[in-house]
């Protein structure tokens, strides 16, 4: 007979809906005093739901976190990036307290309206500083790392955001940007569906982690590129988290 394994699960995020009048209700009673608005109860519930659901790797944020980013990062012509991470500092120690060692999710402050031109070298370099001490704000705070969404990055782009604590999520993958990805991180993160991509992918670059996310039936298959010690499964929650989170982990399980 054969017998079950369950590989590590991990959230890339969430684009949650907004909580029911009635958890809200209950969010402000339980959190009272506390300074929240309603991206804190999206952070709280959307963190609530991946505990529940037992996924081993948590991490809470995504692109209705966008606003808060915002808040704690902007540039100016004259002083360069302006940072504030109190904020968000302030999010994550809530969270931490609920749900001990958890991962923050962001998109690359390309999307900041604020953020200078790539055209503009050194004042795109001073910019993704001034995120990189954000980051390193929210880690003082026992943030454990970040998960970064990328658009289209180009080489600049991931060479200022690369490091240890950072996981790169591009959603939209091609082969040229998965390439240009794996020159700066040897943990891969490839939907599902799209998996045949890995095949050349790891005979040219050094892949150590694969990470498949909407990993329906296709794990078999991701077990010929690499270990099952190095094989996870991922999730990015849109909508009603609490369901979408159960179905990653039971998706999680290989028989051997």
């Amino acid at each position: 007979m054969k017998k079950k394994r369950e590989l590590k699960t991990l959230s890339l995020g969430s684009d949650p809906d907004i909580p029911g009048v009635s958890i809200l209700k209950n969010y402000i009673s339980a959190y009272r005093g506390i300074e929240a608005d309603l991206i804190t109860f999206q952070l709280l519930h959307s963190c609530f739901s991946q505990k529940k659901a037992g996924i081993d790797e948590i991490a809470v944020g995504g692109r209705f976190y966008r606003p808060r980013l915002e808040e704690v990062l902007f540039w100016d012509e004259e002083s360069g990036p302006l940072i504030h991470p109190d904020v968000m500092v302030a999010d994550f120690l809530l969270l931490e307290k609920e749900a001990g060692q958890i991962k923050s999710v962001h998109e690359s402050p390309v999307v900041l309206p604020s953020c200078p031109s790539l055209d503009d070298e050194d004042s795109f370099a001073e910019m993704f500083h001034g995120f990189r001490q954000v980051l390193r704000a929210l880690r003082d705070n026992n943030v454990s790392g970040h998960v970064i969404h990328l658009q289209d990055p180009g080489s600049l782009e991931l060479e200022l955001l690369s490091g240890p604590k950072n996981l790169f999520f591009l959603r939209h993958a091609t082969p040229a940007s998965l390439e240009e990805l794996l020159e700066h991180t040897s943990d891969l993160i490839i939907q599902s569906n799209t998996i045949s991509l890995v095949d050349d992918l790891v005979d040219r670059f050094q892949v150590r982690n694969l990470i498949l996310y909407d990993a329906y039936n296709d794990l078999p298959e991701a077990l010929q590129y690499v270990d099952k010690d190095h094989l996870k499964v991922a999730g990015y929650g849109i909508g009603d988290e609490e369901n979408y989170w159960k179905k990653v982990k039971e998706s999680a399980v290989i028989f051997e």
